[in-house]
């Protein structure tokens, strides 16, 4: 019998609730983990996907969360690695140990694993069969499925000695966010958002690894600010579930750092904690954070008008680029304290550009093409203004630290800019990307033939809960999805998956940026990458 999305989300919630009780309270002890995992084995959960995205797809319930009240986890679609495809096969054993929130395995290799995994796919268990279309996606490190804590994996053997980097930690928001609001939620974002990204596929950071095999360290929560909370998401929930734990759902980048130099940082799998950073010439920190900050003042019908008049007022335009900026340029600092020095930080892409424009509640005219292009000018013109200050201000932060910090950046809002105008990544002659124009209405601002790009899902965060789970869920998804034939087969390459996230396509090439900044600066060892084999690359692992 299928269950109701509707049942589901309701226990999720339940569920959520009573786990983020515990887990507040948790979080106020000195220690947070438990070290009773700290001296047992480390297995592989290997996480796959239904490659089927028809009616009769499993993903509607693969990406349903966990009702495990004992885990932290959306953790229903994996199968533990294992040595052999007998019956009587054991699980894959990591040998080593944890340091600084990766698990580093001294005998086996990415491709090992890889292998195994793949296999015990392929091989599925009594109790959950697998199917030909299932496909792994990731794996991690973890000891039992109630262990609430899973590890990325760095592997000494086959590592490069000739990359400098051979581990990354991320804090960022929704564009970075691999499946760690849902995780935390347990419910959104639902179904069609791609095991908790916020794309129909894999985001850039899952490119990169798919790529180079490092491992990366993810505290990318959607909704994230630079300081504060956001509650953008429990929009539309029961005020039930809401009270109490609206400002706790999202966090924010202070937060994150805190948590991992608090809790994470350990040479002996937790036995002991350190206050410095191991390895760090080999760990890169990747900042890219500060969008929420701005797009709180027009979600939930906001219309921002205010935000932009009196600018230097307090929580007004010009306040809030310079304390955004300056909340990153301290994080950086607090990081470096502890002993990190690789740094790589990426601006924010104009969303004066993005559906966030026509999406919005801006009507201080009559007239709606006035305002939409008034507020697309305004919103361009803001994100210039922060991309500005972040620049001045990193080369600053530089200079002061000298050769004790190495700072990189990459420039996206260049990059997507090359993208809307066909113009490569490598010197700006043509190149044409490959994505669909769905020209909305309304004009780019200054241009009479480049329109404001529509977007593919319309469903929203969670509208799909309240269907039943199995073809209902699909239909909807479907339904509710621009880029698709009525047999939910992908038939556009969009920008934009929702408002204002870029699509998992989208999303390949700002892994092509990062990947090709990392080998010009020598922090990783890559050739130079051929752009159209990277756009065969791209549109040959887009996910169902």
């Amino acid at each position: 019998m299928l269950k109701t999305s509707s049942f589901i989300l309701n226990t999720s919630l339940l569920m959520f609730t009573a786990v983020t009780t515990v887990n507040l309270a948790h979080a106020q002890e000195e220690d947070q983990f438990d070290t009773k995992f700290v001296k047992a084995d480390y297995n592989i959960a290997c996480y796959y996907y239904d490659t089927n995205n028809n009616a009769t797809s499993d993903s509607p319930s693969l990406m349903l969360p966990s009702t495990n009240i004992l885990t932290m986890g959306a953790k229903i679609n994996y199968y533990w690695s294992v040595d052999s495809d007998s019956v009587l096969a054991r699980k894959t054993i990591l040998t080593g140990k944890i340091i600084d929130g990766f698990f580093v395995e001294e005998n086996l290799s990415y491709a090992d694993i890889e292998n195994r995994c793949k296999l015990a796919i392929k091989k599925g268990t009594f109790l959950s069969p697998s199917k030909s279309t299932y496909k792994l996606y990731e794996f991690k490190a973890s000891t039992s499925s109630f262990d609430g804590y899973e590890y990325p994996i760095q592997f000494l053997k086959g590592q490069s000695t000739q990359t400098k980097i051979k581990k990354v930690v991320i804090f960022g928001d929704s564009l970075s966010d691999n499946g760690n609001l849902k995780r935390w939620t347990k419910i959104f974002p639902y179904y069609p958002f791609w095991h908790g990204r916020f794309a129909d596929g894999m985001v850039w950071n899952d490119y990169f690894t798919d790529r180079t095999h490092l491992p990366i360290l993810n505290f990318a929560v959607g909704g994230s600010k630079t300081e504060g909370s956001n509650d953008y998401f429990l929009e539309g929930l029961p005020n039930k579930y809401i009270t109490g734990i609206r400002n706790i759902i999202t966090g924010n980048s202070k937060q994150y750092i805190d948590k991992y130099l608090t809790n994470y940082l350990t040479s002996d799998s937790y036995e002991t904690k350190n206050t410095k950073i191991s390895n760090s010439d080999e760990t890169l920190f990747v900042i890219w954070i500060g969008a929420n900050d701005y797009l709180e003042k027009f979600e939930n019908q906001k219309s921002g008008i205010e935000f932009f008049e009196n600018p230097d007022e307090v929580g007004h335009a010009n306040y809030v680029y310079k304390r955004t900026v300056n909340n990153i340029i301290d994080q950086i600092k607090i990081l470096h304290n502890s002993g990190a020095k690789q740094f790589v930080v990426m601006n924010l892409p104009d969303i004066g550009k993005s559906p966030v424009v026509y999406e919005s509640n801006y009507n201080k005219y009559s007239d709606d093409h006035k305002n939409k292009n008034e507020f697309s000018s305004k919103l361009t013109e803001l994100i210039n203004k922060h991309n500005f200050y972040l620049r001045s201000s990193l080369k600053l932060l530089q200079d002061q630290l000298g050769n004790t910090i190495n700072i990189q950046t990459i420039d996206i809002d260049d990059y997507f800019s090359r993208i809307m105008n066909n113009e490569s990544f490598d010197d700006k002659s043509y190149f044409n990307y490959g994505f669909d124009q769905i020209n909305t209405k309304y004009l780019i601002p200054g241009n009479n033939d480049k329109y404001l790009q529509d977007l593919c899902y319309r469903g929203g965060y969670f509208k799909a809960a309240f269907t039943k789970i199995g073809p209902e869920t699909v239909q909807f998804a479907i339904d509710n999805n621009n880029c698709v034939d009525k047999n939910g087969d992908r038939n556009k390459l969009a920008i934009f998956w929702n408002s204002p996230h870029p699509t998992s396509y989208a999303q390949c090439w700002i892994g092509y940026a990062f990947e090709k900044k990392l080998g010009e600066v020598g922090l990783v060892n890559v050739e130079k990458i051929d752009m159209p084999k990277y756009m065969n690359y791209c549109i040959s692992n887009l996910k169902k």
